[in-house]
């Protein structure tokens, strides 16, 4: 279990049922060790800045000529570029892209996106210090159970709060997968996340096959009105 992922932020529920499913782990004859990733907590604001940048960077070439959405209102080929920019894509992708400019925009370059590059490289090896010591690491997919769409809209920064578990596993190139472990009061699903070293996809496959097969939470259904 990483230890980084326990503590302030996480919900209660979300806690009790994790830890019971690494007690279940325990009993079905897994070692459980905790491990420290003392950069985890640095995935998610190294993601925001690397992600943004390479989505500015790729969407500059957007510009509905050759695929995708093109307005038919443009009256000049400059109006249908902004245009078609402007119709087609959404707050949140626009959001990403003005990060993303500003990032890259000179004098911020390294400041920003080249130690964001920095800091991923440390939390790839803080993962690499970890496999040493054990075969797959476990924590909480997601620091909560499911808000309702749209709810959290006009909170980015707390929609983006909900990735801080996963982000940084992506950002080190690590196989990850999902299985449920529980249900919080009101009927949401909690999920559990397992993580393999390079290429031990396999491994981690049997892992969560083994989990469902001595549970049966994969068997339910949440609550959804």
């Amino acid at each position: 279990m990483i230890r980084e992922t326990f503590g302030e932020g996480l919900e209660g529920a979300v806690e009790e049922a994790v830890r019971k499913a690494i007690e279940q782990f325990a009993s079905m004859g897994a070692e459980v060790q905790e491990i420290s990733c003392p950069r985890f907590r640095y995935g998610l604001p190294t993601y925001y800045i690397i992600a943004p940048s390479e989505a500015s960077a790729n969407l500059a070439r957007y510009d509905g000529v050759k695929y995708g959405l093109r307005t038919e209102e443009a009256d000049n080929l400059m109006s249908m570029y902004t245009q078609t920019r402007a119709q087609g894509f959404g707050a949140e992708v626009k959001r990403r892209i003005m990060v993303g400019t500003y990032v890259l925009s000179a004098g911020y370059y390294d400041a920003y996106y080249l130690k964001a590059q920095k800091v991923r490289t440390l939390i790839k090896q803080d993962f690499e210090r970890a496999f040493e010591q054990v075969d797959v690491l476990v924590c909480p997919t997601a620091p909560n159970t499911a808000f309702k769409a749209g709810e959290r809209t006009e909170d980015p920064i707390s929609m983006y709060l909900t990735d801080l578990m996963t982000i940084p596993v992506n950002l080190a190139g690590l196989p990850a997968l999902s299985v449920p472990c529980g249900f919080d009061a009101q009927g949401m699903p909690i999920g559990l996340q397992l993580i393999g070293n390079v290429l031990q996809e396999e491994q981690l496959l049997q892992v969560a096959y083994a989990y469902e097969q001595a549970t049966e939470w994969h068997k339910q259904m949440a609550a959804i009105e």
